[in-house]
């Protein structure tokens, strides 16, 4: 039997993560689940440990966020020979098609792509994550595999074979970025990144702003800018300049600051509601 580990990072929404772990095991009761619990003070942890004590729990501090959370989860279960590792986030409801839309995609590619599942809104109206086209473009379930440029990290399947060449998520990474270069980093090793050929889960959109703040002071535009959950430019030069080059990344690097510089007037004058 082929042996999965699933990889999950939370912070303080108990139920979530529970419903989430409810649901994982109802659907296949055999995994092996890493979690980190990065400083939750709503009794996350607590609430893991009584109601399911088979979950490798790891608790961390709270500055860990997605990215450096997940990485933790990963090292811990890197250290048995899994086939797969599976990322999900614990805002996603599984449907019961799950794992076999998810192993079935990954027998057509003979174990040696990423397999991004396609999540679609509760009422099952809107696409909402899974990857971008090579147009930017949001795909959507077509019953076939569809070629990814940016991946979405929300249910990701990787293969032994992949994490082999790829390791880890990169550590400069903070909360987001993390999942979009992996899935670069792949392409990049010759590694394809698909979607899966149907939605396999729901969830929530996240329409967080991270570029910038409005209706705050300068100076606090500029502490959520350079905080973990804002579009830190150090961050984002690092991720630019190792895909897209020097060039891209000194321009955004500049942008980044001046658009957080501009009164909110200008920035709606100019850019309308595209950084609100």
């Amino acid at each position: 039997m082929n042996q999965i580990a699933v990889l999950l990072t939370c912070f303080n929404r108990k139920e979530k993560t529970l419903n989430c772990l409810h649901h994982l095991f109802k659907l296949k009761n055999d995994l092996d689940i890493y979690l980190v619990d990065d400083g939750s003070t709503d009794g996350t942890s607590e609430a893991i440990a009584k109601d399911f004590p088979q979950v490798n729990l790891i608790k961390e501090s709270g500055d860990l966020f997605w990215n450096k959370g997940m990485n933790l989860a990963w090292e811990h279960a890197s250290q048995i020979d899994y086939d797969y590792y599976l990322w999900l986030n614990d805002d996603v409801v599984i449907y019961q098609n799950c794992f076999d839309e998810l192993y079935s995609c990954i027998d057509l590619t003979e174990s040696k792509a990423i397999i991004s599942g396609i999540i679609e809104s509760a009422d099952k109206n809107e696409t909402l994550y899974g990857g971008f086209d090579a147009n930017r473009k949001l795909i959507k379930a077509n019953g076939k595999l569809n070629s990814i440029r940016n991946l979405n990290g929300n249910v990701v399947v990787i293969p032994k074979k992949v994490y082999k060449v790829l390791g880890n998520l990169d550590l400069h990474y903070h909360h987001d970025l993390g999942d979009v270069d992996y899935g670069l980093r792949a392409q990049r090793n010759n590694i394809k990144v698909y979607t899966t050929r149907i939605a396999i889960a729901s969830g929530d959109k996240n329409d967080i702003c991270r570029v910038r703040k409005n209706k705050t002071t300068i100076i606090n535009r500029f502490k959520k800018l350079y905080s973990p959950l804002g579009a830190n430019p150090k961050i984002i030069f690092y991720f630019r300049n190792k895909h897209f080059g020097f060039i891209n990344a000194i321009t955004y690097f500049f942008f980044l600051h001046f658009i957080n510089f501009i009164p909110d007037w200008l920035n709606n004058l100019v850019f309308g509601n595209r950084y609100v």
